[in-house]
């Protein structure tokens, strides 16, 4: 609920769209602390899902199972709700107000060819790398938050997965993290 000021004040109740995109905020802002990103990180927008294409979708939610045993059902299942369709990166995406989110079509121009990385760094020289974000999966009663991220930061060198996070009194915290390294 919030008050609004004025002569007469009136108590407005939250609708529970404001309230996941505050919890998805929250969850984006703890993982974005945990990452390795520059004053002007250049993300690719829309977001990303990070199950790969529909023959892989399945070997890697049984890896996730396998990986994060705490890992309710019911936030698989909000993760793939929440990332049937890609979104754009909007503010509600950036907590910090430090994302740069960059499309499809601009990064295949930057990384046309093997001068890409030399492009991109020459364009966004604030941004450590390139990072790839999902929608935020919650369970059904908003005390399991799952989010995929992915970063890039030259040819051979990167690290993607997925963070699961779980919310007590105290807010939410990392509950696990399932991922690869590229090096």
């Amino acid at each position: 609920m919030r008050a609004t000021d004025g002569p007469h004040r009136v108590l407005q109740l939250t609708t529970p769209q404001e309230k996941g995109r505050d919890h998805e905020r929250e969850v984006i802002a703890l993982c974005l602390d945990r990452l390795f990103i520059g004053e002007r990180q250049v993300v690719r927008s829309p977001t990303r899902s990070g199950l790969g294409l529909r023959s892989d979708r399945e070997r890697m939610l049984r890896s996730l199972r396998e990986n994060l045993p705490e890992l309710k059902e019911s936030t698989v299942s909000g993760f793939r709700r929440a990332n049937r369709e890609q979104h754009g990166i909007t503010p509600d995406f950036d907590p910090k107000s430090c994302l740069v989110p960059v499309d499809d079509r601009r990064f295949r121009h930057l990384f046309r060819d093997d001068e890409g990385w030399d492009r991109f760094r020459e364009a966004f020289p604030d941004s450590d790398g390139t990072l790839r974000i999902s929608r935020v999966g919650f369970d059904q009663s908003c005390t399991q938050a799952l989010l995929y991220t992915g970063q890039q930061f030259d040819w051979t060198v990167g690290l993607s997965g997925f963070w699961l996070f779980e919310r007590s009194l105290g807010g939410w915290e990392l509950a696990g993290r399932a991922g690869t390294d590229v090096s």
